[in-house]
């Protein structure tokens, strides 16, 4: 009888033991997915990466769980005079952080004009090390335009602030990225961050919120992604995305880091304003 219970607690303690080892190894295992740093006993430095996260959201393949995409929907803006003649057409892609996509919020005309503005004074960029993928690149080129410099581009900013409901006095003047095949950009977030940044815009405060123009479609690649959120937004001519960057309580929201995916095919033109806290004050995001 002794021998039958002895055994049984044997078994007992045997399965418990498995568990506990599992269990750690599973989150060494999580912890090295997000990048951790472990020593091995040589003393050597072995870092772990992995890309699953971002190579599941950059193909396209990644779904949500259903329980998440129960809760997303689309509506009709008419929140003013204007939008009632013509709505804009809103999709909510991330409720907490707030992530929504604008349909139909920039015209083909008004593509090509500010295609044609840069031809003047692109500049490169210049030459860009991430900490993805330690590559350089030279295919990314930008220039940056100003209410006062076309009608179109004011128009813009005119219609940044009826459909995001934002004032955009003290937003930065709009920067129009253009991106060849290869290029790519990783674990960026809008927010100041430099001496240099706060010193620049001491009288605009943080960068609030971000909207995001994209002026072209694109075969393969390109996508802009939020891996915390595990988010992706793929490239479709006339949508604008946008974001906030900061929490209610002003502190940057570390869930807004972002990743450009690799372009594989094809030319990619966005544009990019950057909306600031100074002016918006009493302005918040509406929640349902």
């Amino acid at each position: 009888m002794m021998s039958n219970r002895s055994g049984q607690w044997f078994v007992i303690l045997l399965s418990v033991a498995v568990f506990v080892f599992v269990h750690i190894s599973a989150q060494e295992n999580d912890n090295a997915a997000e990048g951790e740093v472990k020593k091995v006993e040589k003393g050597e430095k072995t870092v772990n990466i992995k890309f699953d996260p971002y190579m599941e959201l950059c193909r396209g393949t990644f779904e949500q769980h259903p329980a998440i995409t129960s809760q997303l929907f689309c509506w009709y803006d008419v929140r003013n005079d204007h939008s009632v003649i013509s709505p804009s057409k809103v999709e909510v892609i991330n409720n907490d952080p707030f992530v929504a996509l604008f349909h139909d919020a920039i015209y083909d005309g008004e593509i090509a004009q500010l295609q044609l503005l840069g031809d003047t004074h692109i500049k490169q960029s210049g030459l860009t090390n991430d900490s993805w993928m330690p590559v350089f690149y030279e295919n990314h080129q930008t220039f940056t335009l100003h209410d006062r410099d076309h009608p179109v581009v004011e128009r813009l900013t005119q219609r940044i602030e009826r459909i995001t409901g934002l004032s955009c006095e003290t937003a930065e003047d709009l920067k129009v990225i253009y991106n060849e095949v290869g290029a790519f950009k990783t674990s960026a977030i809008d927010v100041i961050q430099t001496k240099e940044q706060f010193h620049r815009f001491s009288y605009a405060g943080n960068r609030l919120a971000t909207v995001l123009f994209f002026m072209n479609d694109v075969s393969k690649g390109g996508s802009i992604i939020f891996p915390k959120l595990q988010v992706a937004i793929p490239p479709r001519k006339g949508t604008v995305a946008f974001w906030y960057n900061l929490m209610e309580t002003g502190v940057a929201n570390q869930l807004m880091k972002y990743s450009l995916c690799p372009l594989l095919e094809d030319t990619k033109w966005t544009a990019k304003k950057i909306i600031h806290t100074r002016g918006n004050e009493l302005r918040h995001p509406c929640r349902a």
